[in-house]
């Protein structure tokens, strides 16, 4: 890169993602040229902190799943949506799914105990990455967990008929137990697909014991077992809601959000921050980066003063990052366009063949 840039010495800017490798590059092979960060890699640095910091948070993103109120109705609509009833699923099909998922989880518990053990005896990233047979972005992720990762639940799509549930309960309650006549009524609000769905319904709320007399909240008391765990988010994706624009949010999104940042203050603060940098990046309020690297680096949360101190080791790129318009994005497109080449020749083939098939494609 240096050299040929050496040969070109009309290039006036440089777009660039954070390696330092690049900036040395270019640096030195174009001095005349204006340094720009990349907006999307900025913004995907941000995304790897934010999930880093997360991580150690799980038993307060556990606690803002909780809801405050929440009727019995809409915890049984809640476990149907969810799949915990599956009139349509072979029980063997889900517990061979389960036994799957948990030995999967007992391999990365063990990963994560070595990575620990291996960190706290004082090795660095590079000779736990060699001797696990691991990335080192495994390490990076683990090394820090004081607890080891949550198992990933096991969960299901959507089913089309999720958006008539709570009326249907409603329905139920007040004694309606035809599902015939439960059908045509939710076919007058805009259902569209095929009675059976609300035939298993009505069958599994039988079968929990809500087919007697009395409402469906009074069965529920009587003993029907429902699910009290709301569906907490992974780290990775509770970092996507922080950097999600507030007005895109759906109304459980930002409901959640809100009880995050009212149960910890460190999130709180690491949400204002991210919504403010994530608002320079997509209006170019390049004049705004000095008042928010002061107020990152006096941050409680470590991870944001960690952010702004990479940030000003490449001040200047960035800065022009969130003022001029320049970007990698045209080129991206030709870039993971010449991987997905290279990867068909399973690495074997030489440049020079390489170059012939980029060149010579249509």
């Amino acid at each position: 890169m240096r050299a040929w840039l050496e040969h070109h010495p009309q290039i006036r800017i440089i777009a660039r993602d954070r390696g330092g490798a690049y900036a040395e590059a270019a640096a030195k092979g174009a001095p005349q040229a204006v340094q720009v960060a990349d907006r999307w890699h900025l913004m995907h640095n941000l995304a790897g902190a934010l999930e880093e910091f997360l991580l150690h948070k799980k038993k307060v993103l556990r606690e803002a799943a909780r809801t405050e109120t929440q009727s019995p109705e809409k915890d049984y609509a809640t476990s149907f949506s969810a799949g915990s009833l599956t009139p349509n699923r072979p029980r063997i099909w889900y517990e061979k799914q389960l036994g799957a998922s948990r030995k999967r989880h007992e391999r990365i518990v063990e990963q994560w105990r070595n990575i620990r053990r291996l960190h706290l005896a004082g090795a660095d990233v590079h000779d736990i990455a060699k001797r696990l047979g691991v990335s080192r972005e495994t390490v990076y992720r683990y090394r820090r967990m004081e607890e080891p990762p949550e198992p990933v639940r096991f969960r299901h799509k959507k089913r089309v008929l999720d958006p008539y549930v709570p009326y249907l309960l409603k329905r139920w309650g007040e004694g309606c137990r035809n599902g015939t006549k439960l059908y045509r009524e939710i076919r007058e609000q805009g259902y569209a697909y095929g009675a059976s769905n609300v035939a298993r319904l009505v069958a599994e709320l039988r079968r929990a014991g809500l087919g007697g007399g009395g409402s469906a909240n009074d069965r529920t008391q009587g003993g029907v077992v429902l699910p009290e765990k709301a569906s907490v988010p992974t780290a990775r994706k509770a970092a996507a809601l922080f950097l999600k624009r507030r007005e895109k949010l759906t109304v459980e999104q930002d409901a959640y959000l809100d009880r995050l940042c009212t149960l910890d203050e460190a999130s709180a603060d690491v949400y204002r921050l991210t919504q403010l940098f994530a608002k320079m990046v997509r209006e170019l309020e390049g004049e705004k980066l000095d008042q928010w690297l002061k107020e990152a680096d006096a941050s409680e949360a470590e991870v944001m003063s960690r952010f702004a101190k990479g940030l000003n080791k490449d001040l200047s790129a960035v800065r022009a990052g969130l003022t001029e318009i320049w970007s990698n994005g045209p080129v991206e497109g030709f870039i993971h366009k010449l991987k997905l080449i290279k990867r068909s020749m399973y690495g074997r083939a030489s440049f020079r063949l390489l170059r012939s098939r980029v060149l010579g494609a249509p």
